[in-house]
């Protein structure tokens, strides 16, 4: 899980963007992005926190071959970062 802290209107607009686009199951406090880099697919989940902070708590690449999806659980600190500042630039989230 990677924690970033955000400042007040960095995280109401990033939160009010997932609540737009993102996938959210009842009862659950975190959200299921979906994200297409270089033809490979990747859901990540995201998490605010409290005190304007965003966690990215995994990432699950899915490949599409002859033999059926095939998944990658990706936990590593470096990548999960990369995928949520990916997110947050995506949404036009200004510094």
């Amino acid at each position: 899980m990677i924690v970033r802290q955000l400042n007040p209107r960095q995280f109401e607009d990033f939160h009010k963007a997932l609540m737009e686009k993102a996938h959210a199951e009842p009862l659950n406090a975190s959200y299921t992005v979906g994200m297409n880099i270089n033809g490979i697919e990747y859901e990540i989940k995201v998490q605010p926190e409290s005190h304007c902070k965003m966690a990215v708590l995994q990432a699950l690449r899915i490949g599409r071959g002859k033999g059926g999806p095939d998944f990658e659980l990706i936990t590593g600190g470096n990548l999960l970062s990369s995928f949520l500042e990916i997110l947050i630039y995506q949404d036009g989230i200004k510094s």
